[in-house]
């Protein structure tokens, strides 16, 4: 495997591990604010409430909210990389298989036989 293979492999899969990242978080996120609305409607439907039933809504709102928050202050951190990613990885495929068709063509014309392996094992590197 050629250096720049190993290197395009490996940006293929950080591409593909930050967007199941992402794609987790996005749908915790979701899944806590049904869950805030959850509670809401729960505390709007329960008409009058005792003192203890009152603050078993707030604590359960409070640790959903602080879930929540933990979730966004992550997906934000994220969202540059993820994007960044995005909006690359296409102009860098298009790239790569324009250099590595060109890189084929001239191996083949002037009869290249050898790779970079067998030129590091040569040069001893």
């Amino acid at each position: 495997m050629s250096i720049s293979e190993k290197f395009y492999g490996e940006i293929h899969g950080l591409y593909s591990e930050v967007r199941a990242a992402y794609e987790k978080l996005n749908g915790l996120q979701s899944a806590l604010d049904r869950a805030v609305s959850s509670i809401y409607h729960d505390i709007e439907k329960s008409g009058e409430f005792s003192e203890a039933e009152g603050n078993d809504f707030a604590k359960n709102l409070k640790v959903t909210l602080q879930q929540r928050r933990v979730v966004k202050d992550e997906l934000v951190r994220l969202q540059p990389v993820y994007q960044m990613l995005r909006s690359e990885i296409g102009k860098m495929d298009d790239q790569y298989d324009r250099a590595v068709r060109k890189s084929s063509e001239i191996t083949q014309s002037l009869n290249v036989t050898m790779n970079i392996e067998d030129v590091f094992t040569a040069l001893q590197v």
